[in-house]
């Protein structure tokens, strides 16, 4: 057995290069670029050149076993780094790092942890580096591009020519071939659900469009119709108002819990291979079941052709950055936290699967789209940091969080300046310390799964929004006095059905805190504590669902069945 070398890639600032622009076509585009050269040039240059073999390439990373010494791996890594250059016009780069094995070393089932961690550190040390900085030439007579503004136009787009909005538009080589590359996933989702309809599985290779053909091979053909010239959105416009909701999109951001140190773990290289296509494949299988259950094609309308009612922007490994309608967000984020844990049973924590964090944010159609994909990546962080705080909480989906947030006119640009102006502590009497928390953010999916379960049989229950709007107001006065009196005027206002929904509805999130407490020789702590409209987690600590539920009220949709349940009460 010859000299064998373990090499480490990662792309980046991937998110720099995919959201360089707030328009849907470059970023499909760029993201398209970088799962090509990610999961297929990648693998064809090792396999090819090197005599290299893949343990994983996908989410922007790899790790490959190449043939030889040091100075050859490096060799590879170089030629990976002139593709990037070359495939993106130089908008994005890889960085790599190379650890030789010892000899006679049997690569695949021998213990690498330690030439592993090697590597990773040789790998951080690398992506520190100050790169090459490169002065953009300028002058009067260069204008900008009009999608990045960044880089020197240079190109103009054919298919604007007749569009006297866009007609005027110049690109810069980068975001050119971004525009072209998208051009090219659409004519390969053509292809690929033409195979769809015919045999129900997906068997072509293609080069573009990549997750589209992973998504779609994972759709039944039974269950989900694909009409002929059905396209995607073909720009964040077209999301406004599909399936009944407001002039909003939603952004959902998600990203796999603890898998630096799961793959940290692994002993060997047989086992990261395995444990990593484990992974990709339950990412792709849950945003199949997702799009099957809550995502169905927009029939076609006059000029207009079918529409897929959401969008893929990144797509591989552990992530996943998708645009959704605002009705249906929430139920995909939860479909995709359960599945994702279903399709990875067998590995984790006790064997209970892989778990998610999810980051959700509704905003207006036309909010910038790098603001609004910093708030979602603001709430996925807020998802994992509270997740570790709650570990008391149990949950059939372990440490599986879902945050979201709304933008509107006067909203702040950070999810913890909004969290924090959503809590606060006050001394009662000069001695007891009570802490008030007018959010349950972020949810375990039961949790989020009984809020939306209570929100869609509220509007059925006619429960008013002057009203709910009160009631908001009484919880931001987040005390146990005002906050109280102005809630139970309100609570008294509404009929008695209404009543008994409202007040059931904090109570069954209210056990779900008391659970934690519970003491058998106690049977006080058996019960929830409520004290309209909050409800007790410990002694000193105040919590409710209701400004959540009145934030989330216009975003979701009304199930069938609950609709026609509850006319009929």
């Amino acid at each position: 057995m010859g000299k064998q070398s373990l090499v480490s890639l990662d792309t980046d600032k991937i998110h720099g290069y995919v959201f360089d622009t707030n328009r849907l076509q470059e970023i499909r585009g760029a993201s398209s670029i970088l799962d090509t050269l990610n999961r297929r040039t990648m693998s064809e240059i090792a396999k090819k050149g090197y005599g290299g073999q893949k343990v994983f390439a996908n989410g922007g990373a790899g790790l490959f076993l190449i043939e030889g010494d040091e100075a050859r791996a490096e060799e590879y890594g170089q030629r990976i780094q002139r593709e990037y250059r070359e495939n993106t016009n130089g908008g994005a780069s890889i960085t790599y790092a190379v650890q030789e094995l010892p000899d006679e070393m049997d690569a695949w089932r021998a213990d690498t942890r330690l030439e592993r961690e090697m590597l990773n550190y040789k790998l951080a040390q690398n992506k520190s580096e100050a790169p090459a900085i490169v002065a953009l030439p300028s002058h009067p007579f260069l204008s900008p591009c009009s999608a990045c503004g960044t880089r020197n136009a240079e190109f103009r787009d054919n298919s604007e020519a007749n569009d006297p909005a866009s007609q005027r538009n110049r690109y810069c080589n980068v975001c050119s071939q971004k525009r072209q590359e998208d051009r090219d996933i659409k004519d390969s989702i053509d292809i690929i659900t033409d195979e769809h309809r015919r045999t129900g599985t997906i068997e072509q290779n293609l080069i573009h469009a990549y997750a589209w053909a992973r998504m779609i091979g994972g759709l039944s053909k039974e269950e989900y119709d694909i009409p002929v010239g059905t396209e995607r959105p073909p720009d964040f416009n077209e999301l406004r108002g599909i399936t009944g909701g407001k002039d909003y999109l939603a952004l959902v951001y998600s990203d796999g819990n603890g898998m630096g140190q799961v793959f940290a773990g692994l002993e060997t290289l047989e086992d990261v291979r395995d444990t990593a296509k484990t992974i990709d494949n339950a990412i792709y299988a849950a945003m199949s079941e997702a799009v099957t259950r809550h995502l169905q094609i927009v029939p076609a309308e006059g000029n207009i052709p079918p529409r897929f009612p959401f969008d893929m922007l990144m797509m591989g490994g552990d992530d996943m950055t998708i645009v959704t309608p605002a009705p249906q967000a929430l139920d995909v984020a939860c479909t995709l936290a359960k599945t994702f844990q279903e399709k990875t049973q067998g590995y984790g924590s006790e064997g209970k699967g892989f778990t998610l964090s999810l980051g959700v944010v509704f905003a207006p159609v036309k909010y910038p789209f790098a603001l609004l994909h910093d708030l979602a990546y603001d709430a996925l962080k807020h998802a994992k940091k509270e997740g570790d705080n709650r570990k008391h909480l149990k949950s059939e989906y372990g440490d599986t969080y879902i945050n979201f947030m709304s933008v509107t006119g006067n909203g702040s640009l950070s999810f913890k300046k909004v969290y924090n102006s959503l809590h606060h502590k006050y001394v009662i009497n000069g001695e007891r310390e009570v802490a008030m928390y007018a959010t349950l953010r972020p949810y375990t999916v039961e949790e989020l799964e009984a809020l939306l379960e209570a929100i869609r049989k509220g509007k059925g229950k006619g429960l008013g929004r002057t009203k709910l709007h009160q009631v908001r107001e009484a919880v931001l006065k987040m005390n146990l006095t005002t906050s109280v009196y102005e809630g139970m005027a309100v609570l008294n206002n509404w009929q008695a059905k209404q009543r008994e929904f409202v007040v059931q509805h904090v109570n069954i999130l209210g056990k779900h805190y008391q659970e934690p407490y519970y003491d058998e020789e106690k049977p006080s702590t058996l019960f929830q504590r409520v004290t309209f409209p909050w409800f007790g987690d410990g002694p000193k600590t105040y919590r409710t669902s209701l400004l959540d539920f009145v934030e989330l009220y216009d975003f979701i949709g009304q199930g069938v069945e609950e609709e026609v349940r509850d006319n009929a009460d």
